[in-house]
């Protein structure tokens, strides 16, 4: 029988907290290493920099590991399931037990619904693996502007400048090496579009597309990235999208424009098209492998 565990999530020293549905039991883990006895974890859409590695561990373990993808629906959630929230932790508000428990409601109702996926994503070495040096990219990129900024006001600050931007271009580099190794035929999709070894930005913006977009269909690509223009008063509300792999898709786009010698903003028309050359590239790539046998 596979065993389940739902965990709420927490940060640096904080425990772990988790709910086996079979045992009807809230626990506490310093680790998710600790979950030994556990066939599948369903965590909630906060990973923490401490939790990779222990993520790392736990999948090459053999254990699958998923993720909560819609943490805007939270207050939908906590009211949908108002009264087993309350008789089952005595409280309606935010709590870790709630967080938890709720997660496992989600999962219950999502298998008879059967859309299971539309709420929780696997996570694979691939993940554990890019998803840490993405974020230190970011990071690295965003500390990088605000030196940028400060030079543009008066401050000098050229030497900053370049210690940074060396950082930066390692961060990224380092990202194409492993996504090289992990993604399979990586510089082939990469080729397809026209970029070879020496296009750092361009092989860090397929690299991130590639980890944060999974989807293999085009339509739910481009409402994942935001590749649409919703209508009405509240449109901003309504318009949900993944900005980390939309960042990452625009340094792709601005790559290949740049090297085709168009030097001008993107366009809607310019993130599609690059979009499904991408998605094209990586179906061809999976039948070709389906009928080499591989």
């Amino acid at each position: 029988m596979f065993r389940r565990v739902f965990i709420d999530t927490a940060w640096n020293s904080k425990k772990h907290t988790c709910y086996d549905p079979d045992k009807d039991l809230f626990f506490e883990v310093d680790s998710l290493t600790e979950l030994k006895e556990y066939d599948e974890i369903y965590l909630d859409s906060s990973i923490f920099p401490n939790m990779w590695q222990q993520l790392k561990e736990v999948i090459s373990n053999g254990r699958k590991v998923y993720y909560f993808t819609r943490p805007w629906k939270w207050k939908e959630i906590r009211e949908r399931f108002r009264e087993e929230l309350k008789a089952k932790t005595g409280r309606v508000s935010k709590s870790d037990k709630g967080d938890a428990y709720l997660l496992w409601k989600v999962y219950e109702l999502s298998l008879i619904k059967n859309n299971t996926h539309r709420y929780f994503k696997p996570l694979a070495i691939v993940d554990v693996e890019l998803r840490p040096l993405l974020m230190r990219e970011n990071a690295l990129y965003k500390n990088l502007q605000r030196i940028q900024s400060l030079n543009i006001d008066g401050v000098d600050v050229e030497n900053d400048v370049k210690k940074s931007e060396k950082m930066v271009e390692d961060a990224r580099r380092e990202i194409i090496e492993k996504a090289t190794r992990l993604i399979p035929r990586f510089m082939d999709i990469a080729k397809s579009l026209g970029l070879d070894v020496d296009d750092v930005n361009g092989l860090t913006g397929l690299a991130g597309l590639l980890v944060y977009d999974k989807f293999t269909s085009y339509q739910k690509s481009i409402k994942y990235l935001g590749l649409y223009k919703a209508k009405g008063r509240d449109a901003w509300k309504v318009k949900k999208y993944n900005n980390k792999a939309q960042r990452y898709l625009i340094m792709l786009t601005n790559a290949i424009l740049w090297k085709n010698g168009e030097y001008r903003p993107p366009r809607y028309r310019d993130f599609r098209k690059i979009l499904k050359a991408v998605i094209e590239a990586r179906k061809q790539i999976r039948f070709a492998e389906r009928g080499a046998g591989v």
